[in-house]
């Protein structure tokens, strides 16, 4: 009993990510919907897809265990060994086709960009596989997906900001690690009481700020990752 009251207790996030739901559709209002989706490629088609499906399911899973309907989450949560790979395998085919589509003058940038899809669908991935690694352990699983949620600020705000004002781009990276970041401090601060799991927030802090650095201090115009572009366009993926 004991147990099941902490499960229903660490489920209060579902709230925070429908509220994102919705800041994605406004964000991706103007580059995917607007413009009609026959102007966007079947990659760019599959990415939105089943990342919907994902954020879905962060909505859907904590409201399950408040509703105490634990046989129905844990259904889905097997639904998503099948789920995350197809996830990571559509954002890896949109980096290849945008990569081998790009014009010359703009496959400087798309390298950049490149970085960040990679390191995003390195971070989901590490997220979710401790997420599995630590299900049976209700809080500390539930933190590491939230982890996996934290993966989508950066590519929704970047467009929201860019929306809001495109001129201030160059800073857009900035503010949206900076966000990512934020929200993990803000997590820390609200759980420094708890004795169980207080440390995933803490640890996945510093494997995002890792991740983030290379794109922060264009770490990507290094030989060693311009090598890897090449030869990631070279396979043909798409």
């Amino acid at each position: 009993m004991q147990e099941t009251s902490r499960q229903v207790e660490i489920s209060r996030g579902w709230p925070y990510f429908a509220a994102l739901f919705v800041i994605t559709f406004i964000a991706f209002w103007p580059s995917y919907f607007s413009p009609g989706l026959g102007a966007s490629s079947v990659y760019a088609h599959l990415h939105a897809s089943t990342a919907a499906l994902w954020l879905g399911m962060l909505i859907i899973q904590p409201w399950l265990i408040r509703t105490y309907r634990f046989e129905l989450h844990r259904a889905l949560g097997r639904a998503s060994y099948v789920l995350v790979p197809v996830i990571i395998i559509c954002m890896l085919l949109l980096a290849n086709y945008r990569l081998r589509t790009v014009s010359e003058t703009d496959y400087p940038i798309q390298t950049y960009v490149l970085y960040l899809q990679v390191s995003l669908a390195a971070l989901f991935a590490i997220s979710f596989a401790l997420a599995m690694i630590y299900r049976r352990k209700a809080e500390i699983h539930a933190r590491f997906m939230i982890c996996t949620g934290l993966t989508l600020i950066d590519p929704v705000f970047a467009r929201l900001f860019y929306w809001i004002h495109p001129a201030s781009a160059q800073y857009h990276q900035w503010l949206t690690y900076g966000l990512t970041d934020i929200l993990f401090l803000l997590l820390i601060i609200a759980e420094r009481r708890n004795r169980s799991g207080r440390w995933v927030f803490p640890l996945m802090l510093i494997v995002f700020v890792i991740a983030q650095a290379p794109a922060l201090l264009w770490l990507t115009n290094l030989q060693i990752w311009q090598s890897f572009a090449i030869w990631f366009k070279s396979v043909p993926l798409t």
